[in-house]
């Protein structure tokens, strides 16, 4: 009887240790749109860019408010 009980209590603690999900939970907005602009520069046309150049154009595109022309031409 005490064997049972000890098991019974063992199930219900690891029952409540994780919480059941019946979906995804969907990931940040901002996650899901860098993707999205990643995947449109990268395209069918540049697939031979190098990563750091890919890398170089996605850190200045998420970055856009930070700089403008004159801040490039200031270079």
């Amino acid at each position: 009887f005490v064997e049972r009980l000890q098991k019974r209590r063992r199930l219900i603690q690891h029952q409540h240790q994780y919480k059941l999900l019946r979906s995804i939970p969907p990931t940040s907005n901002v996650v899901e749109r860098f993707f999205s602009v990643a995947r449109i520069t990268l395209g069918h046309e540049r697939n031979g860019l190098h990563p750091i150049t890919l890398e170089q154009i996605l850190f200045l595109r998420q970055n856009a408010s930070y700089w403008n022309v004159g801040t490039v031409d200031g270079l």
